[in-house]
């Protein structure tokens, strides 16, 4: 019988891309997917953007060997990066992947830990990365609690949206991100590799890609020539961005946002905070005049677009009038989704070592109030849509509910009354209600 394994991929898109490229990698070499079962292998694909990401790393990990005592025990992603620089052993491991592990890395840790399946059970030709998207295992509650809860996405789980990495690597050093530190230097993939993988994509029956990123405005040769070389391919029905930094949002773009039939209206720009002293705090490369400049922009061509987007608070020599002055910045920009963050001292950074850090207490009591303001932008953002029609990719079905996202990356909710939905299709719906969390819908219109 083959061995198993189950991956647990924590923090951005850009991990979750990279813990479906590890199982394409374990497949080819013999291993299957552990579906509800003990895996015989667990690998952590881990995340360390903040102090509260790696506390979940070392969460999952822990309860990971008290769930499942007779598996091995691999970390792997940015924890691993950070481990190497600390020394930080502190959560008994079996083994160790690098951040971008190749097949002979994969091929001789799992020899070591005696889990390597004779030849003639491994999948020739490898599995594209990215591509298959197995269903890598569920285990108990409190292991699977720990993945990707900021995006509320089982990624990975569907044949509905599939994430393409075709960047990595950040130059831009914010004082805050450890990420740079982990990953490197910005490098992109080469144009063909990036095309011949959504192919496979689309082949396999996604319907929507989703392009990720450390950097992805930095993607060279140009970012806007990709998007029209994708949006060429015969049964991709839409494309989607995961995140963009706002001044790399040019006209151009904007101009394929609007015009294209297969783009998403739906832009993440991170602004991290409201005022121009903790912008120029954390490095950002942009005043809060040249984002809202952005926003404007934007709106002027798709004026119901969604934009989302990041946000840090208690940021150190962050004062309450600068606070609630960058609160009514965000309050403005009516941002339909926020994530926001508590600020995080990550070691080796500038901002760990920064006057007037701000306690804890303080910071709790700021993400609830960012949190408000969130709640409600989002709730009129979705309430202007109800009595308008909205297209649908419908992804999973519980309790007689299917859920799945709108063009604008809106949560959407459709009782299951006969109508005749499925995963992986695409309708049109009249939105009949609204929340802070979505859109409830009905009325099926024209499958896409």
């Amino acid at each position: 019988m083959s061995r198993t394994f189950t991956i647990r991929s924590l923090g951005c898109k850009v991990s979750q891309y990279d813990g479906d490229r590890l199982a394409a990698m374990l497949e080819r070499f013999g291993l299957r997917p552990a579906g509800d079962r003990p895996p015989d292998l667990f690998v952590l694909n881990s995340c360390s953007v903040t102090g509260r990401a790696s506390q979940k790393s070392r969460q999952a990990l822990r309860a990971a060997r008290k769930a499942w005592p007779a598996a091995r025990i691999v970390l792997a992603g940015c924890e691993t990066a950070l481990c190497e620089k600390t020394g930080d052993g502190s959560v008994a491991i079996d083994g160790l992947l690098p951040l971008h592990p190749t097949p002979d890395m994969v091929e001789g840790l799992l020899g070591q830990l005696g889990l390597l399946e004779p030849a003639a059970h491994r999948v020739t030709p490898p599995v594209a990365p990215g591509s298959e998207r197995p269903e890598t295992g569920r285990g108990p509650e409190e292991v699977g609690a720990e993945a990707d809860q900021a995006h509320g996405e089982a990624a990975g789980r569907s044949r509905t949206r599939a994430f393409l990495k075709v960047q990595d690597g950040c130059n831009q050093f914010c004082s805050y991100c450890i990420v740079p530190h982990l990953r490197g230097r910005e490098r992109s993939r080469p144009v063909a590799e990036v095309l011949a993988e959504a192919r496979d994509l689309v082949e396999r029956g996604f319907r929507e890609i989703v392009l990720t990123g450390i950097h992805l405005g930095r993607f060279e040769p140009g970012l806007v020539p990709l998007l029209r070389d994708l949006e060429r391919l015969e049964g991709l029905a839409r494309i989607r961005l995961s995140s963009i930094e706002p001044l790399e949002v040019t006209d151009e773009l904007i101009a394929w946002l609007a015009s294209s039939p297969a783009a998403c209206a739906h832009l993440h720009l991170p602004l991290q905070a409201g005022t121009d002293p903790i912008l120029r705090a954390m490095n950002r490369p942009y005043t809060v005049a040249q984002f809202a400049e952005v926003v404007a922009r934007v709106r002027a061509r798709l004026p119901r677009i969604g934009l989302t987007t990041d946000l840090i608070v208690g940021f150190p020599g962050e004062s309450e009038a600068l606070f609630r002055e960058g609160l009514a910045f965000v309050e403005r920009m009516a941002f339909s989704r926020i994530h926001i963050f508590r600020f995080s001292a990550r070691p080796g950074t500038p901002a760990a070592t920064m006057v007037g850090q701000v306690g804890n207490a303080e910071k709790q009591a700021r993400a609830k109030a960012a949190e408000q303001v969130w709640h409600a932008s989002a709730a009129a953002y979705h309430r202007s849509f109800v009595g308008q029609e909205v297209e649908v990719l419908w992804e999973t079905c519980a309790d007689s509910r299917w859920h799945g996202h709108s063009r604008e990356y809106i949560p959407c909710t459709c009782v299951d009354s006969g109508s005749g939905l499925a995963d992986n299709v695409i309708r049109r719906h009249r939105a009949v209600a609204a929340t802070a969390d979505g859109l409830v819908v009905g009325g099926v219109g024209l499958v896409g």
